[in-house]
């Protein structure tokens, strides 16, 4: 049983207490995890007014009292409520006037004994002891301390043009007693710093700065930014600045990372790229495996933090659905981390490399070789290749082979396994959200489904251990042994969550792979591993993208007129728009697809889309020799030459600190908001335009 700590010389008193003289008491708590402590319950001073301040599992919430005058003495008691407290079952709701944080969301606590001392930062662990070791060993030293700062982020949930942007405030509380001061900072930091599946809290990292990327500002947004949170939460880091192409990659395949708990960038698309590829292979190399051609992709040990100094901010951008730079380096001090899919890229001889947001052929890859030789004008030159690329209005003869299968994230528990179309997502209603969102069911299910799916090879390796004896079996998708499908199984895996009925099955017949061909002469061909969305397209190039379900996007622009063009790029910049909706626009959601080049013309088009617009046949409004000239691949801002293209996705290979963007819900009238989330990741109203 929850019991209440009676610190000497204290006014603790019970939990349900709590607002006891108010007429909207504390009508639910939420159970306590097992791992948490006592409850607490103090008056403190707030800007020198008194608050009744209660700990309770993972949820900090604070009262303003008022002064009652009954006959000739005075007493405390909370504020009347406005309202009636709202209730709802599971979630616990306190009184109107309460203010709730949840420990999530808070980055440092410091104690002091006077309140300028409370708001310096803590030690680094490097010092030798840390905030949270100093309070706790100075049990048998009279404590003196009086003040009590909790910093801690807020999302501008009102904010009329970013709701996703976070920022810093923070609470003093004061206390005369400092032996209530010092048990609530040991209670605070050790909840603080206690070990969560879904939160882990930094204490060395290992941080790139990409002093060249974007605006030539990474080293001037760290200093001016980024160093300043990390400082606040008291997080060691060490910090290196590149000089050439390739420099992380190197550093994180020959240097020891053993002391670091995660891996943190400063820069563009590529420098992430660079640290996503850097930690892929280092660790395929930790394992032995051959790096051109490996049996299975192993998961990397440390998450990847992602701090935006670049052009456009695609990955930050679509992780956080924003590019603010505050923002990014409070969610990597936070610690909440998801699983981020990763694509490989390989031609038929080997394994090139990973792409974390887009491999593209046709237009953008013209506008990334094009732009190699226009490098003395800087960030211009994207924009000079990309007019110049425009109008050329080049296609180029290909054909595509795209992996199509029953989308076990769609199942009902009335029908077992059907067949859905590449975009039938779009159409799902409320019941699966088609946009990624923090908390996205979607890929809370292919998590789930991919550690299912690890655990079913386990057991089918179990069943058939004398026929491995005997003949050694071809690694590939549809046979791994049970250490290596332990290294795919998801760190995170999602509570109470109910697998869609025939999803076992359904993962029984993986092996059963349908390919689907289509051919054509292309204006551009993009694989989306994520939305690609940015300041200036804010729904990205695959607004249905997700972050987490082992699927990527195809997406084919057939060669046709300018106007045709001027329409796919509105479409793209703007929020309302869709290339769904456009005929000559094809979207597959796929999780592997094959590309290589048509020698000659005249091929069948297995388009599924009825065009009603004037698709232009091979040799017309171009070069009539265009079917037989060769684009590239723009990979992450990098060029790749080869033809013969295969591009898959593995579901979340990679942990990244995120919580997804939020999305915007407009509240009823009449009907009020709980006052205390049930977790801090809740995807709340904010009033950001749609």
């Amino acid at each position: 049983m929850t019991q209440t700590k009676q610190p000497a010389g204290g006014s603790s008193t019970s939990a349900a207490n709590f607002n006891s003289n108010s007429s909207a008491s504390v009508s639910k708590l939420a159970p306590c995890p097992s791992s948490a402590h006592d409850v607490l319950l103090n008056n403190f001073q707030l800007k020198k007014k008194s608050y009744r301040v209660l700990l309770h599992g993972e949820q900090l919430v604070w009262e303003r009292l008022q002064k009652i005058k009954q006959s000739s003495n005075e007493i405390k008691a909370p504020l009347p409520p406005d309202a009636p407290s709202p209730t709802s079952g599971g979630v616990c709701a306190y009184g109107p006037q309460s203010h709730v944080l949840h420990l999530d969301d808070v980055v440092s606590v410091k104690s002091g004994d006077t309140k300028l001392a409370s708001l310096q930062p803590p030690p680094p662990p490097s010092s030798g002891t840390s905030s949270r070791s100093s309070s706790s060993s100075g049990g048998a030293i009279k404590p003196t301390c009086q003040y009590l700062t909790v910093n801690y982020a807020l999302r501008l949930s009102k904010s009329q043009t970013d709701c996703n942007r976070w920022e810093l405030r923070r609470l003093t509380f004061f206390n005369s007693d400092p032996y209530i001061v010092r048990q609530w900072d040991e209670e605070l930091q050790a909840r603080l710093y206690s070990s969560s599946p879904t939160r882990m809290r930094v204490r060395r990292l290992l941080v790139f700065i990409n002093p060249y990327g974007g605006r030539k500002a990474g080293a001037q947004t760290y200093e001016r930014h980024v160093r300043p949170i990390f400082q606040l939460a008291g997080v060691d880091a060490t910090c290196i600045t590149t000089q050439r192409a390739n420099q992380v990659r190197d550093i994180l395949l020959s240097h020891d990372l053993g002391v670091y708990d995660a891996v943190c960038c400063v820069g563009g698309d590529g420098t992430v790229a660079e640290v996503i590829n850097g930690l892929l292979f280092r660790r395929m190399r930790e394992l032995g495996l051959d790096e051109q051609s490996p049996p299975y992709i192993p998961r990397p040990a440390l998450p990847v933090g992602v701090i935006p100094a670049g052009s456009t901010d695609t990955i930050a951008y679509s992780m956080h659905g924003t590019a603010d730079v505050r923002t990014a380096a409070i969610h990597v001090i936070l610690g909440q981390h998801r699983g981020l899919d990763v694509c490989s890229v390989s031609n038929g001889q080997s394994l090139l490399r990973f792409c974390a947001s887009v491999l593209s052929y046709g237009y953008l890859g013209d506008v990334a070789a094009q732009s190699e030789n226009y490098r003395w004008m800087g960030p211009r030159r994207y924009e000079y290749s990309g007019v110049k690329a425009f109008l050329s209005n080049r296609g180029y003869e290909a054909e595509l082979r795209m992996l199509e299968e029953p989308d076990l994230l769609l199942t009902t528990p009335m029908q077992e396994e059907v067949p859905h179309s590449p975009d039938s997502v779009c159409s799902l209603g409320e019941s699966l959200p088609s946009v990624c969102y923090a908390n996205c069911q979607r890929c809370s299910f292919a998590s789930s489904i991919q550690e299912q799916r690890s655990s079913l090879f386990i057991q089918e390796e179990s069943r058939q251990t004398e026929q491995v004896e005997r003949e050694e079996p071809e690694l590939g998708d549809s046979y791994l042994t049970p250490s290596e499908a332990a290294l795919l199984k998801p760190r995170i895996r999602p509570g109470n969550l109910q697998l869609p009925t025939g999803s076992i099955s359904s993962m029984r017949n993986l092996g059963n792979e349908q390919w689907k061909v289509v051919r054509g002469n292309f204006f551009m061909i993009c694989g989306a591993n994520i939305t690609c969305a940015c300041a200036r397209s804010p729904n990205g190039i695959s607004r249905y993208s997700h972050l987490g379900d082992g699927c990527l996007d195809l997406i084919l622009v057939k060669k046709t007129n300018l106007l045709n063009n001027i329409r796919f790029l509105l479409n793209t910049a703007g929020r309302s728009g869709d290339i769904r909706n456009l005929p000559f626009v094809e979207v597959y959601r796929t999780r592997k697809f094959q590309f290589r080049t048509l020698a000659a013309a005249g091929e069948e088009d297995y388009s599924l889309a009825g065009s009603c617009q004037p698709i232009s046949p091979p040799g017309e409004l171009g070069n009539p020799s265009s079917s037989t000239e060769f684009s590239s691949w723009n990979c992450d801002g990098e060029v790749v030459t080869d033809l013969d293209i295969t591009m898959r996705s593995h579901c979340q290979l990679i942990e990244v600190f995120m919580r997804g963007p939020h999305s915007y819900s407009k509240p009823h009238k009449g009907v009020s908001t709980p006052t205390t989330p049930a977790s801090s990741s809740d995807n709340v109203y904010c009033c950001c335009k749609d």
